[in-house]
């Protein structure tokens, strides 16, 4: 199959200069014609310090605090009430020894 796409003047300076890979999604216009959407691409400052969590993790930045878990609800043995409790916690106690160390350089 021949599909014909559409990109941003933009998106096609970018692969010029930089001669690296795009990603993004085709949205099919019609079964041979489609628009290409590139994903945002955001990129983690060096400052910024996490914690690996078993479900997920914990960040902090000067600016802001983040916290993501992902539990399959199909996991033998992981209670995701617990799981988020105590995960939660340990980041608590993460997020606040950086704060007591005066935060992140």
């Amino acid at each position: 199959m021949i599909i014909q796409l559409q990109i941003s003047d933009a998106i096609y300076a970018s692969l010029l200069k930089d001669n690296t890979r795009i990603q993004g999604t085709i949205a099919l216009v019609n079964p041979h014609e489609g628009n290409f959407h590139a994903h945002q691409r955001h990129t983690q400052s060096a400052s910024r310090k996490f914690i690996k969590l078993p479900h997920g993790r914990a960040s902090i930045n000067n600016d802001s605090v983040r916290f993501t878990l992902h539990i399959g609800l199909d996991e033998a043995n992981v209670h995701p009430g617990l799981a988020i409790l105590g995960e939660s916690l340990k980041a608590s106690d993460f997020v606040n020894g950086i704060m007591k160390e005066g935060g992140v350089a």
